[in-house]
């Protein structure tokens, strides 16, 4: 019988339950994978994870939210900080989000299920850091760091989205001819997106 269970430790079954749901979501998406399937994994009853987290929907919810949370909170700490939102608090965004996917593969089939799987759900972690990014991007915007004619939101989703599909895609596009390696991309994307948003004369 599972460690968790023979413990009763609580925490721990939590943990293990979180687990086993994530090993299964990342492989095979949140509709393919029934209660059943993670409570066999988990080595758990399924009403153990009823009562933990109260229904797959609530544990879908779960494994995104702690997937999200490292990158969140050095995001978070990096955009409170700053003083003076310019154009290298806006690369250094980028980058801690591109090697943040680079390091953490299974977070992008995670994202990349709830995009096929059609979850509109957007968290409290993700309407947070959008919302401070782009007022980030609006003050350097009044200070005449950036262009002033663009959505400073749009700002935000072009990189996110730069990045997200450079890593859901690459089995596809890593064979395309010349095609450079992550850091080659990182930095040809950072000279375009960057100098696309310098004040136009």
């Amino acid at each position: 019988m599972n460690e968790a269970v023979q413990t009763r430790d609580p925490e721990l079954t939590r943990e293990t339950i979180l687990a086993a749901a994530t090993s299964l979501f990342v492989r095979d998406g949140v509709s393919a994978v029934s209660t059943s399937a993670i409570a066999k994994a988990a080595g758990v009853t399924k009403s153990l994870i009823h009562h933990h987290f109260g229904s797959k929907a609530a544990l879908w919810e779960a494994v995104k939210e702690t997937a999200f949370t490292q990158y969140f909170q050095e995001q978070m700490t990096m955009l409170e900080a700053a003083d003076t939102p310019d154009p290298t608090l806006l690369k250094d965004s980028v980058e801690a989000y591109f090697r943040f996917l680079k390091d953490h593969p299974e977070v992008v089939r995670l994202f990349a299920w709830t995009h096929l799987e059609g979850d509109a759900e957007c968290s409290e972690m993700d309407q947070a850091l959008v919302g401070l990014g782009a007022e980030r991007i609006r003050q350097a915007q009044d200070a005449g760091f950036f262009r002033a004619d663009v959505n400073p939101t749009h700002v935000v989703a072009t990189f996110v989205m730069t990045c997200s599909q450079w890593f859901e895609a690459k089995c596809h596009h890593g064979h395309w001819p010349g095609m450079g390696s992550d850091e080659d991309f990182l930095e040809d994307f950072l000279k375009l997106f960057l100098e696309g948003l310098l004040p136009r004369q």
